[in-house]
This record gives C-alpha cells, sequence and structure tokens, in this order.
C-alpha cells in the first residue's frame, strides 16, 4: 500500500507544482521543474535514494502538448538526460542532467516532460504481496528567443447534466499554471462553486473544468482565482 499511495500522490505532486524538493518515498529529485533557454542549455537535477533498499532509476524525456484539454506525452530526441540508467545505493545520490540538443523557437515556448521511473527488481520467492513502482513526471519549459508571456481568457457554459465547463484558453506564446479559482452570482461574494486546482496550461492549447451547480448559477457570474502570474478576476456570462 505504500508504494501505491506513494505513486499515485508524488505523480500528480512533481507534475504540478515547482518546490525546491519532494521526497516520494523510495527516491528523491531536486528541484522538480527545469528552465532551459538559448542562454541556460543544460540543467543538472539530484536524485537521493530515500529507501533502505537499492533502487534503479530509468529517466526519459518525453515532447508533451495538450490537444483538445489531453495530456500527450511522445518519444522526443530534442533532450539528452544522462545518465538514462543508474542505480542507487541506499542514502546515495546521483546527479542527473538534461541538455538541449536543438535550438530554440523563435516566439514560442516548448514543452517537455521529465519522466523517472524504479525499474521493478526481482521478488524473493516467498513474496506473496503486490509490487508497486514509483514514476515521477516532471515539467521541462524551454523559453523562446524572444519575450513570451502566458494570456489566458476564460469561459463558462453549461452543459446537458445541469454542471458548469469553466475552460481556459491560453493564447500566449508561455504556458500558464493555474493554482485556485472560483466562480459565483456576484463579485466578491463568499459563496459560489471554489476550485482548488493545480494545472498548466500549455501556449495555444485550454483547460476544461466540469462542476457541479447545486446554486444554478445564471446571468452575469463571477470568476476570480490565481495563477503563478497573480491573481485575476473576470465577468461572464453562462453560455448554453
Amino acid at each position: 500500500m505504500r508504494g501505491l499511495l506513494t505513486s499515485g500522490c508524488w505523480l500528480a505532486v512533481a507534475a504540478a507544482l515547482w518546490l525546491p524538493a519532494a521526497t516520494a518515498g523510495t527516491f528523491s529529485i531536486s528541484p522538480l521543474r527545469v528552465d532551459l533557454s538559448a542562454q541556460a542549455k543544460t540543467a543538472a537535477l539530484k536524485v537521493r535514494n530515500e529507501d533502505p533498499g537499492v533502487v534503479v532509476v530509468q529517466a526519459e524525456a518525453r515532447l508533451w502538448s495538450q490537444v483538445d484539454g489531453q495530456e500527450i506525452l511522445e518519444p522526443t530526441s530534442d533532450l539528452l538526460v544522462s545518465p538514462p540508467l543508474f542505480t542507487l545505493e541506499p542514502g546515495a545520490e546521483q546527479v542527473l542532467r538534461v541538455a538541449l540538443r536543438r535550438e530554440v523557437d523563435a516566439e514560442r515556448e516548448s514543452s517537455y516532460r521529465l519522466v523517472l521511473q524504479e525499474v521493478p527488481q526481482p521478488s524473493s520467492p516467498d513474496f506473496t504481496g503486490l509490487n508497486m513502482v514509483l514514476r515521477l513526471s516532471l515539467p521541462v519549459f524551454v523559453a523562446p528567443a524572444a519575450p513570451a508571456e502566458p494570456d489566458l481568457a476564460w469561459s463558462v457554459r453549461r452543459i446537458a447534466d445541469g454542471k458548469l465547463v469553466v475552460r481556459a484558453d491560453n493564447a500566449g506564446a508561455a504556458h500558464a499554471r493555474v493554482l485556485n479559482f472560483r466562480i459565483g452570482a456576484a463579485q466578491g461574494a463568499a459563496d459560489g462553486i471554489k476550485q482548488p486546482v493545480v494545472a498548466y496550461v500549455l501556449p495555444g492549447q485550454y483547460r476544461e473544468w466540469t462542476l457541479e451547480d447545486p446554486g444554478h448559477l445564471s446571468g452575469p457570474v463571477w470568476l476570480s482565482g490565481r495563477t503563478d502570474s497573480g491573481e485575476f478576476e473576470a465577468e461572464l456570462v453562462v453560455r448554453p
């Protein structure tokens, strides 16, 4: 159960947050995000074995895109990850390097994922439990040559079952990270529908959230929240 809970929990955290370090029960990695550019084409991370046993870790890069609101990870040769496979003794650390192998885009940020996965080891003959492995996914962003910022546009619509669908479209040239939002009938009201969410919206893409609407909001509604660029607020009309 420890492996199962740790894997699911820390996969979600690593995908969404940028923290100094995070312990995943079996191994930890720091930092939890990589930023590359024309001036900084390489980055180094530290992977540490927090388990009392030996851990084998495989590391690989994936091209990261969002299509119709869905996350897509594809093989790529744009990034070099070294070493791609390594063994950690208990308490040992490994420096993991990521290097950009292509020119940066002129105007739009490029997005990748660094995926680290524990390689399962043979179980003892008398083992009868379920063997779980840890998998972490970290964002890797490559800044374009020109300055780039996110540009979120929000909308809301009602679907057939009465729920609300809140949508964020990013028309900017860099990613946005949505930390939370709230939608209600009046500006600054304490009630309304609150959504504590951490999600990336990549350039030129969108994300949607489907929400229960017990108050049956209608007419103009107020949406407020926070991204990593700061707080935002918008008056929206609920579309059918």
